[in-house]
């Protein structure tokens, strides 16, 4: 048994911008039933999800210096159904309504925030005691908890033995703020030059949890080769022998994503019984006021609405998309750019797109449930969590094949009638068009399309699978930290 602390500004259901909060719900919950002893270290933002959770305060209030300043901050644990959750509460910094920005863009105080957050879990973990074998960060706002961990905290009897994984789920998202921020540490100004801190003349946070990690990988194995070819900026950080970078990808949750037992989705179904499939895909025309014959072809698009997932090439494509006789339905919330986007054109193609702007967890489920096809145009795609969750609900893909979407994907073979997916290479509104073409074109032949989504609730991608490769990750890293020492 490993005793792990996860650090993680977002996790599902409690706080969502993207598939990171998927992602490390599902690896606590998992890591948690492979035996393993897991906390979990989120900021305390006032959702309602977070409220409802019973908790309490944490040991005495801790004073976490902040620049200059000392701030009185509580810890709450909450009791989940495997993992202890521990919240951050600091309402200058949380109590908003977004993560990390509203649509119109980033929080100015982005960094000030996320020092702060990593700084008060050292500050917590030191003062409770508490021994840990790993501390796992998750992208760049948990990046700096390795630096401190090797800086200030470094002769902590209970943290000196603590190894450090750092999981990239994006690099595109480096946290990369002005040199002036360092300030915000406590740290020495010399930690300020190329070889640790210093990136392209700012203190980069994504940097820092590379330097001071013992062990750094991304969400797959594809995704890692294309940083390590296309982001030279970023790979002169990693080395074969020394620092390199591994691609695990993330797995499923398949008890919280389960057609057959789902309480989030209108009605059950399952491989063997798909009219449950049926009455969400009724339930969802009508929720987002579609004029659509049940026959015909329902498309979704839902998660982060952003130039990487592809939306400037389906609002670009929309009119062609629309004219192909289905209906598109498009849930998220993203910039305020595209946000507007989607409006307008809903308002021009009133009772054929309909559009929510809301990435709460029940609409999340009800548009996969309920949709034929996901579409998912991305010009990067680290792991492609949301593929995976609308294979596991029949939904197909059709996909641009990059990143981790190429490795959970098997295209569609009418020759043998094999593979359950549709994908292209081109980022370009031809190649995205012609691929939707051709999903509806066997959506046509019912047959066809029954055994294409039979194999797609029959794929496997739960964390399962996956657990035993993190185990090894921490322990490498738990192997390097003694090493070092």
């Amino acid at each position: 048994m490993l005793k792990l602390a996860l650090l993680t500004p977002e996790l599902s259901p409690y706080a969502r911008s993207g598939e990171l909060a998927e992602a490390t719900a599902g690896l606590a919950r998992h890591l948690a039933r492979a035996g393993h002893k897991v906390a979990v270290f989120l900021p305390y933002y006032r959702r309602p999800e977070v409220e409802s959770l019973s908790k309490k305060a944490f040991g005495p209030e801790l004073l976490v210096p902040i620049g200059s300043k000392k701030l009185q901050t509580t810890v709450f644990k909450a009791e989940t159904d495997k993992y202890d959750l521990y919240l951050i509460d600091q309402p200058k910094y949380f109590h908003r309504d977004y993560i990390y920005g509203s649509p119109k863009g980033d929080y100015l105080d982005n960094d000030e925030r996320f020092i702060f957050f990593n700084r008060a879990v050292c500050e917590f973990l030191a003062a409770s005691r508490i021994r840990l074998d790993v501390i796992h960060c998750h992208n760049w706002a948990a990046a700096v908890a390795p630096l401190f961990l090797k800086s200030i905290f470094q002769k902590r009897a209970n943290l000196k033995k603590s190894a450090t994984l750092l999981t990239i789920h994006n690099f595109s998202y480096q946290g990369e703020f002005q040199a002036e921020s360092l300030g915000l540490t406590g740290l020495s100004w010399n930690y300020l030059n190329s070889h640790q801190l210093a990136f392209r003349g700012k203190f980069n946070f994504l940097k820092a949890g590379i330097i001071f990690s013992e062990v750094v990988n991304t969400v797959s194995a594809t995704y890692r080769d294309e940083v390590l070819k296309d982001h030279q900026d970023v790979s002169q950080f990693f080395t074969k022998r020394n620092k390199p970078l591994y691609g695990l990808r993330n797995g499923l949750d398949t008890e919280e994503w389960n057609p057959a037992a789902d309480p989030l989705i209108p009605a059950n179904f399952s491989a063997t019984d798909l009219s449950g499939k049926k009455t969400c895909k009724r339930q969802l025309i009508k929720e987002f006021g579609l004029q659509l014959d049940e026959s015909r072809p329902l498309l979704a698009v839902v998660g982060y609405l952003t130039r990487l997932k592809g939306i400037e090439l389906i609002i670009e494509a929309m009119n062609d998309l629309l004219d192909l006789d289905g209906g598109l339905v498009v849930a998220g919330q993203g910039n305020e750019i595209y946000e507007q986007a989607l409006l307008k054109l809903q308002d021009i193609h009133r009772g054929k797109l309909g559009v929510q702007l809301d990435l709460s967890p029940g609409l999340f489920h009800r548009v996969i449930a309920g949709a034929d096809l996901l579409l998912m145009p991305s010009i990067e795609e680290p792991c492609g969590l949301t593929l995976m969750q609308a294979l596991r609900y029949g939904t197909v893909p059709v996909a641009r094949a990059v990143g981790g979407l190429r490795e959970s994907m098997e295209p569609f073979s009418p020759a043998d009638n094999s593979g359950y997916s549709f994908a292209f290479e081109d980022y370009s509104v031809s190649a995205f068009l012609n691929k939707v073409r051709e999903a509806l074109l066997f959506h046509e032949q019912s047959e066809v399309w029954k055994a294409i989504i039979s194999r797609c609730l029959y794929q496997n991608n739960s964390w399962t699978r996956v657990i035993s490769q993190y185990e090894n990750l921490y322990e490498k890293a738990i192997r390097l930290k003694r090493r070092s020492e």
